[in-house]
């Protein structure tokens, strides 16, 4: 996971998230909601390979549940998108987000919480 924090997020982020995340709590599971409005969004999760995967679609106006683990790589984007390549704006999970609503646009959100 951490290579993946790495390669995404460049050396800045890697940092910041070597210092958000305990070293004793990556891989922890992470759950969450995901919610979207006007269109279809897609959660994509990182493996341990960094390739991503579409973990969870979302047709509009509904919600939908996921897991996932602490300090895992993510991006969570319009269903229109494809599948994220080289530079994204992936985000990963962390502490400093946990039980925030993450807000996409005007038409979708996530919410996670650790444990």
């Amino acid at each position: 996971m951490q290579a993946c924090v790495k390669q995404t997020k460049g050396q800045a982020g890697y940092e910041f998230f070597l210092s958000d995340v305990p070293a004793d709590r990556w891989g922890d599971p992470v759950r969450g909601t995901l919610t979207t409005f006007s269109e279809a969004y897609v959660l994509w999760l990182f493996d341990a390979d960094c390739q991503a995967y579409p973990a969870v679609t979302v047709p509009p106006r509904t919600s939908r549940s996921f897991r996932a683990y602490l300090g895992q790589v993510w991006y969570y984007a319009e269903a229109s998108v494809k599948q994220p390549t080289g530079p994204c704006n992936c985000r990963v999970f962390s502490p400093a987000n946990d039980g925030v609503r993450q807000e996409f646009s005007d038409t979708g959100w996530l919410t996670y919480q650790i444990g």
